[in-house]
């Protein structure tokens, strides 16, 4: 038998969003590598600077890279338990993001599907595998507080 799947979350533009994510990454990360480079050639003088343009830098190197990972690799689908939901301000005190952990990879998603689930739900998240960005969240019938 099928577990009915009460569907909390669609997103139709995934693929465009993707795009548009790696077009933004992408020279941002050579523009911080190209900064990095450059800065090494001031050592022992700048290590303060360098060590930060060399986080940034990794950050971003990371981002675009997973980005560009997924625009070749298909969605998948990925069945769990609710481990645990949070939420958290994105900069400073300027907006509200929610997460949510099912087993190894963390998932950012919407205020409602996050308001609607509780730690234990069973759930199927179709997402892009690299950067883990939600396409579907849907809540199975199963689950301790399954309603």
């Amino acid at each position: 038998m099928r577990d009915e799947i009460d569907y909390l979350e669609q997103r139709g533009n995934h693929r465009a969003a993707l795009i548009r994510r790696a077009l933004l990454l992408t020279p941002t990360a050579l523009a911080a590598t190209g900064l990095f480079f450059y800065s090494v050639q001031f050592l022992p003088g700048s290590l303060f600077p360098v060590i930060i343009i060399t986080l940034c830098a990794l950050a971003v190197d990371f981002e675009a890279i997973a980005t560009l990972r997924d625009l070749r690799a298909q969605p998948t689908t990925t069945r769990g338990r609710v481990d645990r939901l949070w939420r958290k301000s994105r900069y400073l005190f300027l907006g509200r993001v929610d997460y949510m952990l099912i087993g190894r990879l963390l998932f950012e998603i919407g205020p409602i599907a996050a308001s609607e689930l509780r730690p234990g739900d069973e759930v199927v998240v179709e997402h892009w595998p690299h950067t883990t960005i939600v396409i579907s969240l849907g809540r199975t019938g199963r689950g301790e507080s399954a309603r």
